[in-house]
């Protein structure tokens, strides 16, 4: 064994510097900043003349091992458009994938949209709803702009709202069937006879839900189903 423990030695330290020779090769940086603009600006489309991107965060130069450098862009997934955007960069030796970095963009994108033409109580119908449209930045939306005013029939406001703020779904809420302190039309059937009155909905309620309801003349409310826009049926 000791005949060929210098051998050895000399074999480990020949692997040693044969490993800390290794020929490397550096990606710059904004190579990868680069390909990552051309594909956000794919992405973009036509909504690339209204849009304005900024490189927020860049990562540093990549030491890859010699050979044939490629890069793999990462769609991006998520919201979108959106204020900040990361898109992620594969880094590939001969076909082989040795580091991936991400590259991130403050995006701003100017393009119509549906905006509050004045300031509007919550529960405004939105028939009563005013839309006219304005250049916005829609990237920096917190929610879905309403893309059309007829799509939001048969709702109203969930809460106020300001002249000039986008209008996006979040703002609106479906009218229920029957509303909260509504004066509904109550059915009440005993056996083969039906009794009609009127009664004050104590909570809002959707077709099919249960709700209290008191009942014109009584002194406690009695539970009652939902069956159509104003009616509701005593529950038994």
């Amino acid at each position: 064994m000791r005949r060929f423990l210098p051998f050895l030695l000399l074999a480990v330290a020949a692997f040693g510097a044969d490993a800390s020779t290794l020929a490397m090769q550096r990606v710059p940086a904004d190579t990868v900043t680069s390909a990552a603009q051309h594909a956000l600006e794919a992405r973009l489309g036509a909504d690339a003349q209204g849009a304005v991107l900024n490189v927020i965060g860049v990562p540093e130069a990549i030491e890859a091992p010699e050979g044939k450098v490629t890069l793999k862009v990462h769609p991006v997934n998520g919201r979108w458009p959106r204020p900040r955007v990361g898109v992620a960069v594969d880094v590939c030796v001969n076909e082989r994938v040795v580091r991936t970095a991400t590259v991130w963009f403050a995006l701003s994108l100017s393009r119509p949209a549906l905006v509050y033409a004045a300031d509007m109580a919550a529960g405004t119908p939105a028939k009563n709803v005013r839309l006219v449209s304005h250049d916005t930045d829609v990237a920096a939306l917190q929610g879905d702009a309403i893309a059309q005013p007829e799509d939001m029939d048969g709702y109203r406001l969930r809460r106020a709202v300001v002249a000039e703020a986008v209008a996006v779904r979040g703002d609106f809420e479906r009218v229920p069937e029957v509303d909260r302190q509504e004066h509904v039309d109550v059915v009440a059937t005993v056996g083969s006879v039906s009794l009609r009155t009127r009664g004050v909905a104590g909570k809002q309620g959707a077709s099919g839900e249960v709700i209290p309801v008191l009942v014109d003349g009584a002194d406690s409310p009695v539970l009652a189903r939902v069956i159509d826009k104003g009616a509701v049926e005593v529950v038994h």
